[in-house]
């Protein structure tokens, strides 16, 4: 399983993991369990890439042994996050949810 683009900041720089997990759901409660600051990140959703195919709502989705699993930001539209009117950046929320979070990091200048 591998994380893509800021998911890694979640899990200290992690981006790379061995997980046996047989369905999406018990894939994020391993890796929530490992590494809790995820934990809400996936909760409120994140793109699921499994074998090539991309799923929004991937929550019951099969893993096989043999696939390749990829976790991706949520895919959304609009205005670079940070540079909108009230976005996390500019609000000092964490930048990925919008929040106070354990992965919080400080708004860019």
């Amino acid at each position: 399983m591998v994380l893509i683009g800021n998911l890694a900041q979640l899990t200290g720089g992690v981006a790379e993991f061995q997980i046996s997990a047989t369905s999406v759901k018990h894939l994020f409660q391993q890796l929530a369990e490992l590494h809790p600051a995820i934990g809400p990140h996936l909760d409120e959703g994140v793109a699921v890439a499994i074998d090539g195919q991309i799923y929004q709502d991937a929550l019951f989705e099969p893993i096989a042994p043999d696939s390749e699993v990829f976790l991706l930001p949520q895919i959304a539209g609009g205005a670079p996050a940070g540079r909108r009117e009230g976005s996390a950046y500019l609000s000092g929320r964490c930048p990925w949810c919008s929040r106070a979070c354990p992965a919080r990091r400080p708004p860019r200048p």
